[in-house]
């Protein structure tokens, strides 16, 4: 199996994450995530030659979904957020001015049918809480937890469609037995690892 690499990049209102998980020999790649200024992940797809196989979404929230247009691979998302796709409102877009949507085909998370990158297992873990359809990636002993779990914090329950009861489910249950070396990359802010935010997070 291939050592995986991964790049961040970060862009947007609310400094986004978005992560390229590339193949050791890095012509091969999967986006975690789509930008919202995709112009920097699209220039370096270009300019390294990446073979970008498809985008995984944590969520359906308009600062992940934003750059989907301007990709043509396929991307994954959960069948709970596949309303905010089409929504500025249920998405949040419309507090930026935006109208973000997507008419592109969606295709959906199934776990009878893993996905699967450079000989790695993607394991999807569905974490509603933040939004119904939240999930977290898990890919060797990265997490990528989208909006469900940040550094010293978790994600936010007050906007629509959100569960405090959820969310704290999610996390008691599937989030933080996780094993403590586990590398956390939210969707906003700075990475951390399980045995971390178990120990520190005020939130847990």
């Amino acid at each position: 199996m291939d050592e995986l690499k991964l790049k961040t990049f970060v862009s947007g209102p609310l400094s986004s994450n978005c992560y390229l998980i590339l193949s050791q020999d890095r012509k091969k790649g999967c986006l975690i995530d789509s930008p919202w200024d995709s112009r920097e992940v699209v220039d370096f797809i270009k300019n390294q030659k990446v073979e970008l196989a498809f985008i995984l979404l944590t969520h359906g929230h308009f600062d992940h979904i934003h750059g989907l247009n301007d990709f043509e691979c396929p991307f994954y998302i959960h069948p709970a957020d596949k309303p905010l796709l089409g929504d500025p409102q249920l998405n949040g877009s419309f507090l930026f001015g935006e109208g973000v949507i997507t008419s592109r085909k969606v295709n959906f998370y199934n776990q009878e049918q893993p996905l699967n990158f450079s000989g790695q297992k993607i394991e999807v873990i569905h974490t509603p809480g933040h939004t119904p359809g939240s999930t977290c990636i898990k890919i060797v002993d990265w997490l990528f937890s989208g909006d469900t779990l940040f550094f010293d914090s978790v994600g936010r329950t007050d906007i629509p469609l959100a569960s405090p009861e959820a969310l704290i489910s999610s996390l008691q249950e599937k989030v933080m037995v996780l094993p403590d070396a586990t590398i956390v990359y939210p969707g906003h802010g700075s990475s951390t690892t399980i045995g971390r935010e178990n120990k520190e997070n005020p939130f847990l």
